[in-house]
């Protein structure tokens, strides 16, 4: 009795160390994210076809994801996490260190190396400590606790960036996003054995699984679309200043902090297939909002109702998680990772040269309607009924009043 009890508080410091660390590496990516394309637009003069470049070459480690998560299989997933985020928060700390493009690529590629490790483990990680039950509502918790560190990210940004600000000054913002993320390298080197899934295959692929690797191969292909070409549009078409663009972004982290948990509990309750199918059908209607609409307002608005119906994507985790075999969640992650980023490395260099090419911003936006459509097909052939899972008693991981 008196080792399960030990076990039981070791699991439950282990959930209140991944909030932690989940908070400040959520804090300090946005922060990056959230001044990233105004450095690029202002300080170094980039244009479309460079951003393209430069996104296009950042998602080339995602690439080998499933082979370093195989040359990594004897460390455990929180071991995994905490080289990554090391990484990670050096490389984002040096950013504003970069004055030619060339030279924030080679930066820039090298925390990629990093950030493709942690996100390869990290829903791993997430699903070992819920211990086999309700994991989308788990995921969905942590995926909040994100959204408030997103929400604390962008208001200190936008706190800071007053007009005041020289331009030079940009490196503030990169070395304390770079500190943050470098902190939560040191908590994720704490975390227990609860944290591990055992024994691990080096590489997975496996034909049972080909669904979940075309929805997360179709879900990269639009993502890169939106996530690069949306906020560019907002910054080079219309002009959108940095102050804007952290209010904008603060908006879609507290619909983060408000619809996470609920679409985590939703996906546990219906499964898959529904939820999803309401992401696919969405992210139609934003594309082609983004191809046609000419205003900036609106377009806006779009951009929060795609993080809106990013909420949704949890539900190809739980999806592997279901249908996956003992010993696989791991390799199956990374391999998924390594399918998003066959089109992470593809889609921006292409959509970037298509809009110069054409002269015209709607045009990536176009691409994205027809993926999203084909992304629909893929989801119809999910399975239907819910995902299951047991109530269990969890520790709370949001902070109390």
């Amino acid at each position: 009795m008196e080792g399960r009890d030990r076990e039981a508080r070791r699991l439950a410091l282990d959930w209140q160390k991944l909030a932690l660390l989940t908070f400040l590496f959520t804090f300090g990516f946005n922060i990056y994210m959230g001044v990233f394309q105004n450095f690029f637009r202002e300080v170094l003069h980039g244009d479309e076809v460079g951003l393209g470049g430069l996104e296009s070459m950042r998602e080339v480690p995602g690439l080998i994801a499933a082979l370093m998560a195989g040359i990594l299989v004897a460390l455990a997933e929180s071991r995994i996490a905490a080289l990554g985020l090391a990484i990670t928060g050096i490389g984002i700390a040096l950013t504003g260190q970069a004055t030619t493009f060339w030279g924030l690529t080679a930066i820039t590629v090298f925390w990629s190396v990093g950030f493709h490790l942690y996100s390869t483990v990290q829903p791993a990680i997430t699903l070992n400590l819920a211990k086999g039950v309700e994991g989308g509502m788990h995921l969905g918790r942590i995926r909040g606790i994100g959204s408030m560190a997103t929400v604390a990210a962008y208001a200190i940004a936008y706190l800071v960036a007053t007009p005041l600000l020289p331009r030079e000054n940009y490196s503030v913002f990169f070395w304390g996003a770079g500190a943050a993320i470098f902190a939560a390298a040191i908590v994720s080197g704490t975390l227990s054995h609860h944290s591990s899934g055992g024994k691990r295959q080096r590489l997975i692929i496996r034909r049972e699984y080909g669904l979940y690797y075309l929805l997360v191969f179709l879900d990269g292909c639009r993502r890169q679309i939106f996530m690069i070409f949306a906020l560019f549009t907002l910054i080079k078409v219309y002009h959108t200043p940095l102050d804007a663009v952290l209010k904008l972004s603060l908006i879609n982290a507290l619909v983060s902090v408000f619809v996470s948990k609920s679409m985590g509990r939703l996906i546990d309750r219906v499964g898959e297939r529904l939820p999803l199918t309401i992401y696919a059908i969405g992210l139609i209607v934003v594309f082609t909002g983004y191809a046609t609409i000419p205003n900036a307002t609106w377009l806006m608005a779009l951009y929060v109702a795609d993080n809106f119906l990013f909420g949704f994507s949890i539900g190809f985790t739980t999806y592997l998680h279901r249908i996956v075999r003992p010993g696989e969640l791991t390799p199956c992650l990374a391999m998924g990772t390594t399918m998003n980023h066959v089109a992470a490395v593809t889609l921006p260099i292409i959509g970037a040269l298509v809009w110069k090419a054409t002269g015209n911003y709607q045009m990536p936006f176009f691409i994205g309607v027809g993926l999203a459509i084909v992304a629909l097909t893929a989801t119809l052939k999910l399975p239907k009924g819910h995902a299951g899972g047991t109530e269990v008693s969890v520790p709370d991981l949001e902070p109390s009043a």
